[in-house]
């Protein structure tokens, strides 16, 4: 028998398996690529469509600036007695006024309403302007998104900002709960929060655009078919904790409808990464 000549068949025969396993596999690279590449060109809009997903307007594009943001959350206790000793009235604050270290809660009998709720913010800025309502008044504006009249508890929201980008966090929040009373909302409490000596970290950065932040949602499964895409905002959220000093980063909020409920996605602006799960970094004192 010529061994010489069964080695040579074997060898021959085991190099066209591992050729055309590699040319298998060569051309599944291929396709792969192909796909990616193909996804990528495929527009947002067209992807959402084909999954009837559903918003209004069109998805910005332009690049906005941010910062890493840091601040410190006011003592209201101390807010308080340092207003009432700025403005000689010892009774300030003191009437329906609930106050813990961070939070003060008050109710109100000034009778404000909303007559009209396309003028809500003028409405409420009105409010914060007036002297002995709302500490550091002139530092909020209002929160549309975040805000719910026509359901059976109304509530409006109104936050801090910096450059004109708000803060969407606990930390930094004007919560008022509205009374519906012969069809005027009328305000009769609030609870709120505030921070003090907010500050640049680091230089500004062009941050992602809203359109990119749509399209991580997408490619990262968060935003299911057949649902709306409520609204998208840019907002400083809080990242870190750090003995005693807030970190904030700029955030793309975007709310989905899936028809059973309304859940709010977040993306880092500056990162481009899903952030709607991100823990909150804590760094305890010494």
């Amino acid at each position: 028998m010529d061994f010489k000549r069964i080695e040579w068949i074997f060898f021959l025969a085991f190099l066209g398996v591992n050729l055309f396993l590699f040319s298998i596999f060569q051309s599944a690279k291929n396709e792969e690529r192909n796909v990616a590449t193909s996804n990528q060109k495929i527009a947002i809009e067209q992807r959402l469509k084909a999954d009837s997903i559903s918003y209004d307007g069109d998805f910005a594009t332009d690049k906005p600036t941010g910062y890493y943001l840091s601040g410190i959350p006011t003592n209201m206790q101390k807010a308080i007695s340092d207003y009432r000793k700025a403005n000689d009235e010892s009774d300030a604050f003191s009437l329906g006024t609930t106050t813990e270290e961070y939070q003060v809660t008050r109710r109100i009998s000034d009778g404000t309403s909303i007559t009209d709720a396309t003028k809500t913010a003028a409405t409420l800025a009105k409010f914060l302007q007036q002297d002995g309502e709302v500490l550091f008044g002139e530092e909020y504006t209002y929160l549309e998104n975040l805000s719910f009249q026509d359901q059976e508890y109304p509530e409006i929201v109104a936050a801090q900002s910096f450059e004109k980008i708000p803060f969407n966090d606990s930390s930094s929040r004007l919560d008022i709960q509205l009374e519906n009373t012969d069809d005027l909302l009328k305000i009769t409490r609030y609870t709120q929060t505030h921070i003090s000596q907010i500050e640049k970290l680091r230089d500004q950065t062009a941050l992602y655009s809203e359109r990119d932040a749509i399209e991580t949602l997408y490619v990262n499964n968060r935003i299911p078919p057949k649902s709306k895409i409520a609204w998208r905002q840019l907002a400083y959220t809080l990242s870190l904790q750090f003995r005693g000093t807030n970190v904030y980063i700029p955030v793309w909020f975007v709310a989905i409808d899936t028809g059973s409920s309304l859940q709010v996605e977040k993306v880092n602006a500056i990162t481009n990464r899903v952030f709607t799960n991100t823990p909150v970094q804590k760094v305890e004192k010494n």
